[in-house]
């Protein structure tokens, strides 16, 4: 995930992989596999097939809904570029939520150390749709969301998108969530092309005059371009053109980037020019992918996740609704 702002840091975070802790020797080993993740139990409202259109907020830009857990309110954002879904530590502990497993695990951002946490089990109320069972790692998720104008506590991951079929009309400002059996494409609606990734959908984009980088696509970023220094090196962007530096607030604390101007991207029909591009510097050994595309490309376009079938349809692009001034 990666929120932009046009000054003060910048906010980073991909939950991309928890791996289990075992006592060792020396305190903490991690053990090289994945933990099995169930995916949660999803029942709309009224018993139909989706949720129907629901408004998105003005302002932020990401699929932002209001949610409630064990009577409390809160908001929970639906993040592509989470592969598993986390809650705040803090909430957890007052909410009691139970355990779900007694093992603790280690959890990887973009950049920094990698957090060590626990999961727990919660039921989560949308509205619209409920969940039952979801798992989600307890993490100190405040420095994150604080720089945002609506905080949440709660990032919905690959885990739920497993569960549901996503169909994001961003210039419409509208999203809607479906039981993928009962999801058609529209006739408008453009299979692009992608890649699944244990889970996560990736995709190509062009910059400037180099080959196209595969990224993924991440719907918790509101930047344009994120690349690691690697995949930004490959795309011509240290070729000695300015450099602004810029801070991240991730999973690892406080991270140091650069920010590089690209004079061109393009993705699936879009060509974007001028573009900020965020280069990032990974953790080491983290499992972390090359590069995120976020809201600031994504949202010319009405964009359906098939997570489960490692599927991806666009209609556009087109100009995103206006925000309001202020």
């Amino acid at each position: 995930m990666i929120v932009r702002r046009t000054a003060g840091p910048n906010r980073r975070v991909v939950l991309s992989q928890l791996v289990a802790l075992g006592a060792g020797a020396a305190g903490f080993l991690a053990v090289r596999h994945q933990q099995h993740w169930p995916i949660p139990e999803v029942a709309f409202a009224g018993g139909g097939p989706s949720t129907g259109w629901l408004a998105l907020p003005a302002t932020g830009g990401l699929i932002d809904l209001p949610a409630m857990v064990n009577g409390a309110h809160l908001r929970a954002i639906v993040d592509s570029g989470a592969q598993y879904s986390a809650i705040d530590a803090d909430l957890a502990r007052r909410l009691r939520l139970p355990s779900a497993t007694p093992l603790p695990m280690l959890a990887f951002g973009v950049s920094g150390q990698p957090s060590v946490t626990r999961a727990v089990r919660a039921d989560v109320d949308l509205g619209a749709l409920r969940l039952r069972g979801l798992r989600a790692a307890t993490l100190n998720l405040k420095p994150l969301s604080g720089l945002t104008r609506q905080p949440f506590s709660l990032l919905l991951g690959r885990d739920f998108l497993r569960a549901v079929v996503v169909d994001a009309d961003f210039p419409r400002g509208r999203a809607a969530f479906l039981r993928p059996d009962a999801w058609r494409p529209s006739p408008d609606a453009v299979p692009a092309a992608v890649r699944s990734v244990d889970g996560a959908l990736m995709v190509r984009v062009g910059v400037e005059d180099a080959a196209p980088v595969e990224v993924l696509l991440d719907t918790g970023a509101t930047g344009a371009l994120a690349l690691s220094e690697a995949a930004a090196a490959a795309a011509g962007l240290l070729d000695g053109r300015p450099l602004r530096p810029a801070q991240s607030v991730t999973l690892g604390g406080v991270g140091d980037d650069r920010v590089a101007l690209a004079r061109r991207i393009v993705f699936a029909g879009a060509d974007l020019r001028n573009v900020e591009v965020q280069i990032f510097t990974p953790a080491p050994h983290a499992p972390i992918p090359s590069g995120l595309i976020g809201l600031g490309v994504l949202r010319r376009f009405r964009v359906v996740l098939d997570h489960a079938g490692g599927r991806l349809f666009l209609t556009g692009p087109s100009s995103p609704r206006r925000r309001p001034a202020g």
